[in-house]
């Protein structure tokens, strides 16, 4: 059974991500915003677009990775990227509610499959195409993810108070 000092731990620590995913998500519009007045868009600022849809999306998965290790604290090897997403859709009864729905999931997912192709350009050119089609998933996902932050605070802070804080 986790400890009241565990579960404050966590909620502060999913705070902090939290403030992570929206400093990234404000970097995310600003760059989308200097990108869409570019007449021309270069390469570069394509790849800072790029680069702001990969800070954001690692800012999501370190608070999906941190409500998995605290309550199922098992991930396979394998695929665990897409895994993690596809847990944080599940009720797991008896453990903890889903974070977010299976709608908001295929937003991230975007994210994260955005995210394995801008880390793994070597020998190919960024397409500016597949930039904005990923950064139109990250349009108001900030946002949209504060209503299930808040709903999983409440369940920590009832889980807490179950415990007898």
């Amino acid at each position: 059974m986790r400890s009241t000092e565990a579960i404050e731990q966590l909620r502060a620590e999913l705070r902090q991500d939290m403030e992570f995913i929206e400093q990234n998500y404000r970097k995310n519009r600003e760059m989308s915003e200097r990108v869409s007045r570019s007449s021309h868009p270069d390469e570069y600022e394509y790849a800072a677009l790029g680069y702001t849809l990969h800070n954001l999306y690692n800012a999501f998965e370190s608070y999906f990775l941190r409500i998995a290790k605290f309550f199922e604290n098992n991930l396979s090897e394998f695929g665990w990227h897409r895994a993690l997403i596809e847990r944080m859709t599940l009720d797991i009864e008896k453990v903890r509610p889903a974070l977010f729905d299976l709608e908001f999931s295929y937003r991230i997912d975007e994210l994260m499959r955005f995210r394995h192709l801008f880390r793994n350009l070597y020998k190919t050119p960024l397409v500016p195409d597949k930039v904005l089609y990923a950064n139109r998933a990250a349009e108001n996902i900030a946002p949209d993810f504060e209503p299930y932050h808040r709903r999983f605070d409440e369940f920590l802070r009832s889980l807490k108070s179950d415990m007898g804080e």
